[in-house]
């Protein structure tokens, strides 16, 4: 059985975990295969849209702590700190992708597959979707980008109430607090997702990229700095067909057809 999934309709990439006995826990393997895919997937001209999801009832409980699938040394600080880099290998995947990234979370996002799940561009909430920062629960220190994501997201005193306790954020509680885009019935997760990825993947994706690439990096910058990436990224996105499509359907007062190009 594959331990992820990769899939594509139409021009979305749909990757699935597929642990489900164990809650989709992650092990060196499935690190390793969504890494080398991401990687393939910056370079694929014919995906403009990417959807995560989890099979069974559970997104991801994070890191696998019963070893199987693991480094042997994982336990030792070397181990660990190896391990730790293939956990960032996967997160700057999804954030330096130049597409739009979708998580359609099922369930229980948990440690390092709840930040897994923040590294993603949009959120798409189950209502059995639960968000927990558990690290606390070990001893551990927080990873796979948690305290970069969630502080950007929910302010930093919500970001240390949720990791200095560990306490479970349900759905509604995640959309109340800005962790997610929208909360669907279970039964339309992936339909809502998949719609969400389509419509994104007609659109001018190149643009789309340059945008998401600016947007994470708004938090680290002056404004002088974001004004000149704006107009190195807009002369650009100026030269792509797109915005000769764009400009041509405005003009001929039409929808316009974008290619991604």
């Amino acid at each position: 059985m594959d331990e992820v999934i990769f899939g594509r309709e139409d021009q979305v990439e749909v990757i699935t975990l597929n642990r489900p006995g164990m809650l989709n826990a992650f092990n060196v393997n499935m690190l390793s295969a969504l890494s080398r895919k991401l990687s393939e997937l910056a370079q694929d001209d014919e995906v403009r849209a990417v959807v995560i999801t989890g099979t069974g009832r559970g997104f991801c409980s994070g890191a696998d702590l019963t070893g199987a699938g693991g480094r042997s040394d994982a336990i030792t600080p070397v181990g660990m700190r190896l391990s730790t880099q293939l956990y960032g290998s996967v997160i700057r995947g999804i954030t330096e992708l130049e597409k739009p990234v979708i998580g359609a979370i099922n369930g229980d996002a948990v440690g390092a597959g709840c930040n897994f799940a923040l590294a993603c561009d949009i959120l798409i909430a189950a209502d059995s979707a639960r968000f927990i920062e558990v690290f606390v629960r070990r001893g551990l220190v927080a990873d796979a980008g948690g305290t970069f994501f969630l502080p950007r997201l929910v302010g930093m005193a919500k970001a240390k109430e949720l990791m200095f306790t560990g306490e479970a954020v349900n759905a509604p509680q995640a959309l109340a607090m800005g962790l997610v885009s929208r909360v669907v019935p279970d039964d339309k997760l992936m339909d809502e997702a998949m719609e969400t990825a389509r419509k994104l993947a007609k659109g001018p994706t190149r643009a789309i990229g340059m945008i998401k690439s600016m947007l994470n990096r708004s938090y680290e910058t002056d404004l002088g700095t974001a004004l000149d990436r704006e107009a190195a990224l807009q002369g650009i996105a100026v030269s792509t067909k797109d915005v000769m499509e764009g400009v041509s359907a405005f003009l001929q007062k039409k929808a316009p057809d974008f290619k991604g190009k």
